[in-house]
């Protein structure tokens, strides 16, 4: 079965399944198992190098070919993104599952991918602030002036030279 009609399947029968993908020899996938049948959590377990064609499909989505990657009702969760221990996946799934989500529409889903855009811009600058201030600090040199600041600095040094007449 197709990843999309995967997710089709779940969202007409209200089942809420959740699917582990992983390999064998992920030591990380194998502490996802082990905690989630530690706290009663049904999965399906999906071998990656079993099931190919859903898993070229979850990578084409995705972006990332990484596991244990998790799908519950129509979301997938990748580790350190969405959930950085075994524990905190657990709780996230809990959460999930008292709580469903809906399915969202295309719009919502237009706007979901918008926001994702405007989140990763926000944290793109925060790191190029970082990086500044981490070599300017190193260099032992003063930061450069932002755009605003150059101008004015630009403005009084043209102030300050002499006119020549």
């Amino acid at each position: 079965m197709c990843f999309l009609s995967y997710i089709k399947n779940l969202i007409l029968n209200k089942k809420i399944m959740m699917k582990v993908y992983s390999q064998p020899t992920c030591h990380y996938c194998k502490k996802i198992k082990d905690v989630l049948e530690e706290a009663n959590i049904e999965y399906e377990e999906i071998i990656t190098s079993e099931n190919t064609e859903e898993w070229n499909e979850i990578i084409r989505v995705t972006g990332l070919g990484m596991t244990p990657t998790i799908i519950l009702q129509d979301e997938i969760w990748l580790p350190n993104r969405d959930f950085r221990t075994p524990e905190e996946l657990v709780a996230r799934v809990k959460h999930f599952t008292d709580n469903p989500m809906k399915p969202l529409h295309l719009e919502q889903r237009v706007e979901q991918v918008h926001n994702a855009v405007k989140n990763l811009t926000l944290l793109l600058t925060q790191m190029q602030q970082t990086i500044q201030r981490i070599s300017t600090q190193v260099a032992g040199t003063p930061p450069p002036p932002v755009p605003q600041q150059q101008a004015m600095v630009q403005q009084q040094a043209m102030e300050q030279q002499p006119v020549q007449e």
